[in-house]
């Protein structure tokens, strides 16, 4: 078993016995082991008794499976960790009521107390996939590549880059589906980016060329253009502006 699936038995371990846990929720690869590999993190909610919270937040030694090296508080309740020997880890801790408003996929129950009422650990406000409007995202991203190229001219390369390799790439990397034909890897509710070179087996060529770095903004945009252009049907001036651009 990988590394870090073993640390979070160990973690199931060491906290089940504390009154006031009543579940330790697996999430991520926590919960679909499938995926687990050497670069998993622990990624889980812990779930403990009506008053219980702040505790469990304020002093972090039931979470000393291994010692800690880095700690951050970053969500009120939360914290990312890195332990000493290399794995990290991310959580929250919740009181059983919080669960019916936060965002969650499917977790693992590794650890349910006795009597605890598991109803609450099913998520109930899942991210829907929302409906792909095509016309939507290549005339938001020719906008987004124009506005880009602009600021590129004018000197002002890290904005660009944000506009043409970000922003418009991501539009793009919202219409694969359309152009290429997909497999069975799980896509993330949370993040449309995760796993989009497994799902496409063309991805990692586009994305590449549309992702050039901080120097190649031009290229990177003249590119996004060309993939629009034969996938797509393009407004002609929108086209030769950005072109035009690009080849400035």
């Amino acid at each position: 078993m990988h590394t870090a699936y073993t640390h979070f038995m160990e973690l199931k371990e060491r906290i089940k016995n504390n009154q006031h846990v009543l579940s330790l929720l697996g999430l991520g690869s926590m919960a679909d082991t499938q995926r687990l590999d050497e670069f998993s993190d622990i990624d889980f909610f812990l779930i403990v008794e009506k008053g219980k919270k702040q505790p469990f937040l304020k002093n972090l030694s039931w979470l000393e499976i291994r010692p800690i090296a880095f700690k951050f508080k970053n969500t009120p309740d939360g914290f990312k960790v890195l332990f000493e020997d290399g794995l990290f880890a991310e959580f929250a801790v919740f009181e059983p009521e919080e669960l019916k408003s936060i965002p969650f996929t499917e977790g693992n129950p590794v650890y349910v107390k006795a009597g605890f009422d598991t109803d609450s650990l099913k998520p109930r406000h899942v991210p829907k996939k929302k409906t792909l409007d095509v016309s939507f995202n290549v005339f938001e991203a020719l906008t987004n590549l124009l506005i880009g190229l602009q600021r590129e001219i004018r000197g002002e390369h890290a904005s660009a880059f944000t506009f043409i390799q970000v922003n418009a790439a991501k539009l793009i990397m919202e219409l694969f589906e359309t152009v290429y034909e997909s497999n069975s890897i799980k896509t993330d509710p949370f993040d449309n980016d995760r796993r989009i070179e497994k799902r496409f087996k063309d991805a990692k060529t586009v994305l590449s060329n549309l992702k050039q770095g901080y120097s190649r903004n031009k290229a990177s945009a003249a590119y996004a253009l060309e993939f629009l252009d034969k996938h797509f049907s393009l407004n002609p001036a929108m086209k030769d502006k950005i072109m035009a651009l690009a080849n400035t």
